[in-house]
């Protein structure tokens, strides 16, 4: 078995010093967060988890089929914000502005997947970038504070030039994302 996930990489030199900013504030790290590496840093269109080893060939032609039409484009990463929310966060992310080119492939993805019996969370999409998980919250106005200043940050222009299947790999010091297929978009 493999812990699976479809998403898209995301490279933005800018924002990773804005986040290393962010991870040196004391005042945001008396709370405990536990930071994304920016080698990891991607958009999650479907999390698979526990997946048959043998799906593997089935799932690239499905990521294929579904984005063989999609032009590769930019948008920004913009606005910060905190998963479930500001009393609550578990999860601090960056906002991706624009995924509407990518949605009619993504609706067609989601069909397939469904038609060949891969399950999967049925929530809407939202687009975001974790860069932090948070552990333990000490400071719990920091993140009002974050939110109301970064709300509408534009912190970089982005390429969305690929759609890749990961393999999730836990170890001691962390995550690794494996890539097993990449799908080039056009342009």
């Amino acid at each position: 078995m493999k812990r699976l996930f479809i998403g898209i990489p995301i490279e933005s030199q800018r924002s990773v010093q804005q986040v290393e900013a962010w991870r040196n504030d004391v005042q945001l790290n008396r709370n405990v967060l536990n930071w994304t590496i920016p080698g990891n840093w991607h958009i999650t269109l479907f999390f698979l988890g526990s997946t048959e080893e043998s799906a593997v060939s089935l799932l690239k032609r499905i990521i294929d089929e579904s984005f063989s039409k999609t032009q590769a484009y930019e948008t920004n990463l913009c606005g910060v914000g905190v998963f479930p929310n500001a009393h609550n966060p578990k999860v601090l992310w960056l906002g991706l502005q624009n995924l509407q080119p990518l949605m009619l492939a993504y609706s067609i993805l989601g069909e397939l997947l469904q038609q060949n019996g891969f399950s999967f969370d049925q929530k809407p999409l939202k687009p975001h970038l974790t860069i932090a998980r948070v552990k333990r919250v000490d400071n719990p106005s920091i993140f009002q504070t974050l939110l109301t200043e970064f709300q509408e940050t534009i912190f970089d222009q982005v390429h969305v030039n690929s759609v890749v299947l990961f393999e999730s790999q836990t170890t001691p010091a962390g995550p690794i994302y494996k890539p097993l297929f990449e799908k080039q978009l056009i342009g």
